[in-house]
């Protein structure tokens, strides 16, 4: 029996790009779209919200609106605007919190501070050249 062939994501995506860019549809005002047109187009009308014309069983015309969708805004936006970086979040994994070693940081340089003025006090105010003369 033979191995199938093992596909990475960046083949399947290329795959995608491909059937993306054959013909799909015809339109009076767009002429010929692509099948990544017609997606890119009915992921706008979910983000926007549509209404769509249907006939019933006994042949009467209705109109339905379809609300817009907040994941298709979402990804709408995502795609143009870039993704929004998450929110940094403590790992409780780490030894050490981020938050804790910088106060660490900042009271052993606070200290530093306090010994170099306790030195300076001990040896005194600075000599003038008069004074050790």
């Amino acid at each position: 029996m033979a191995k199938p062939k093992a596909y990475n994501s960046k083949q399947i995506t290329q795959h995608l790009r491909e059937i993306a860019a054959m013909a799909h549809d015809w339109s009076e005002e767009d002429g010929m779209l692509t099948k990544g047109e017609c997606l890119a187009m009915l992921l706008w009308r979910k983000a926007l919200g549509y209404t769509e014309k249907v006939v019933d069983d006994e042949g009467n015309e209705k109109e339905i609106f379809h609300k817009p969708e907040a994941w298709a805004i979402q990804l709408v936006y995502d795609r143009m605007e870039g993704k929004v970086p998450q929110a940094v979040t403590d790992d409780e994994t780490r030894s050490v919190k981020v938050k804790d070693e910088v106060s660490e940081l900042a009271k052993s340089r606070l200290n530093a501070i306090a010994a170099e003025s306790e030195a300076l006090k001990k040896k005194g105010p600075p000599k003038r050249k008069r004074d050790a003369e």
